[in-house]
């Protein structure tokens, strides 16, 4: 057998075990004759398994070396890689081919980023759209490869996401916990030529990352999954994107707003309209804090980018804040992930609004995407459940450089 077979025969053993457990917890005693003759009878199958699970990958990783140092296959016949039909072999239980190597690399990326694998789950490599070719060139020499234009599913999902408007750093593929040095000031002084130097505390401080579980739900139709069709396969993987870009954005949002250390621009004890002063208060506050401005932009939504269009330059000018795609001369994003429901006092429907150089925000992501295929739950009505774990943190080193205010009324 092979040991993703092995691998799923294993697993039902261990919800038979667990079952048992539960069976013994829920009515607080120990377990009876029968039960625990059988427990034992899962421990020893389940050990059993876990030593056939290890020689088999160990047969299959030395084929895939031999494949791979013997000369290339060439073939008519081109095994592309989907995400659709990864899914469907995962469903089916029977997981082969160019979807048993994506499987191999995904199940590697996250074991490597310290996260347990589960056997019926499909491992989707964070660069999957890169092609699975011909037979007997698994693509390490790039040969006759599929859709080389599209990017990975990690990497892609960040185009054209407000986080990538706003020149987020991301940091990928990460392996286990990473800690960022965040370091203080260090102070320079002029001294005579034997003067003695001041002493001066340089504290280091850690920015901890480490992997958080994403989860995503999809119902999705049995008869959709056998699709071949590349608009069927485009139009999943977008929907799994837009669901992660979305909830990332949204994060980044929720940290940036209840940060203690952003520089805060206040409007007033129920919230207030922006003034010319008020919008300028954003760049002085940040200057104020050493941030570096060059590459700084204002974050709004779309009520504050009304307001700005109709809040002249002076009294009586016909020059506006907002004009020409810049606030004041000065670059802004615009996005609907920004708040407009906050409350203050008496005030309601507030709007939030940022500045500052966005760059400092850190998107960091580890390995594969992760999709539990459940196709019992959902059987009845021909459909198949898709859980999906992806593994991300978002840090901003230099929160204090950014000034927001979480009171305006526009």
């Amino acid at each position: 057998m092979k040991s993703n077979e092995l691998k799923q025969l294993r697993n039902q053993k261990l919800v038979s075990m667990g079952t048992l457990i539960d069976t013994k917890n829920a009515e607080a005693r120990d377990f009876n004759e029968t039960e625990k003759v059988s427990f034992d009878a899962l421990d020893t199958e389940i050990r059993n398994l876990d030593l056939q699970i290890e020689n088999a990958e160990k047969e299959e990783n030395y084929k895939l070396r031999m494949a791979n140092n013997a000369p290339a296959v060439h073939s008519t016949v081109k095994e592309k890689y989907s995400l659709l039909g990864h899914i469907e072999a995962v469903r089916k239980g029977k997981v082969e081919g160019v979807f048993a190597e994506a499987q191999a690399q995904g199940e590697k990326e996250l074991r490597d980023a310290g996260v347990a694998i589960n056997s019926n789950a499909a491992y989707i490599p964070s660069d999957y759209a890169r092609a699975f070719s011909v037979t007997g060139d698994s693509g390490a020499k790039g040969g006759n490869t599929v859709a080389t234009e599209t990017t990975g599913i990690i990497e892609s999902l960040f185009e054209g996401s407000l986080l990538d408007k706003l020149g987020a750093t991301k940091m990928l593929g990460l392996v286990g916990n990473v800690n960022m040095p965040k370091g203080g000031k260090v102070v320079s002084t002029w001294e005579s030529e034997n003067g003695a130097v001041s002493a001066s505390d340089h504290n280091i401080g850690v920015i901890a990352l480490s992997p958080n579980r994403l989860a995503t739900r999809m119902v999705v139709s049995n008869q959709l999954l056998r699709q071949t069709s590349g608009s069927v396969e485009s139009y999943l993987r977008k929907e799994i994107e837009k669901s992660i870009q979305k909830a990332l954005d949204e994060k980044y949002i929720e940290n940036l707003l209840a940060s203690a250390d952003t520089q805060g621009v206040v409007m007033g004890t129920d919230g207030a309209a922006l003034t010319v002063a008020k919008v300028q208060e954003f760049v002085e506050l940040a200057g104020k804090a050493e941030a570096d401005l060059a590459a700084a932009k204002y974050l709004i939504n779309y009520d504050i980018w009304s307001a700005l269009k109709a809040l002249p330059k002076a009294s009586g000018s016909d020059k506006f804040m907002l004009e020409n795609g810049l606030i004041d001369g000065i670059e802004y994003v615009v996005s609907n992930r920004v708040p407009a429901n906050l409350t203050k006092g008496s005030g309601t429907g507030l709007s939030a609004m940022a500045f500052g150089d966005f760059s400092s925000a850190i998107v960091c992501g580890w390995g594969a995407v992760e999709i539990l295929v459940d196709p019992y739950t959902a059987s009845a009505t021909g459909q198949t459940v898709l859980n999906l774990g992806s593994y991300f943190d978002l840090k901003d080193t230099h929160f204090e450089g950014k000034s927001v205010a979480k009171d305006i009324v526009a």
